[in-house]
């Protein structure tokens, strides 16, 4: 039974990548077409954080802790890209929706905390 214990990934690391799999998928659903569709570096910008997140997600499969460092650094610029886009650039969100930039952060958030807490812990 231990065997079988040390084979599996630490629930910090899956925690972690659950996180990061959630922000993949938005990313590809939302994200991504969106920026395409806006002039400018935004496409090329979220696919390469995209990216990120999926080699991320395969490091912390074989539990090489860099893949907790992407997730980290995608969350920190999750935080600032609204930010850049919709305040900065002045681009209205494709949706018209003033508060939609709170979903993005509450992931990022929560993405920085359980990359964060499965460094200390996983």
């Amino acid at each position: 039974m231990e065997k079988e214990k040390s084979g599996r990934l630490s629930i910090y690391y899956q925690i972690a990548m659950a996180m990061m799999l959630i922000q993949l998928v938005h990313k590809i659903v939302r994200e991504i077409p969106g920026s395409l569709n806006m002039e400018g570096p935004g496409g090329y910008v979220t696919v390469l954080f995209a990216f990120l997140l999926f080699v991320g997600i395969i490091l912390l499969l074989f539990r090489i802790k860099w893949g907790l460092i992407f997730g980290f650094v995608d969350g920190v610029w999750m935080i600032f890209q609204p930010v850049l886009v919709h305040i900065i650039w002045a681009k209205p969100d494709i949706n018209g929706i003033w508060w939609y930039p709170v979903f993005p952060w509450v992931q990022a958030i929560l993405m920085i905390y359980f990359c964060v807490l499965a460094w200390k812990r996983g």
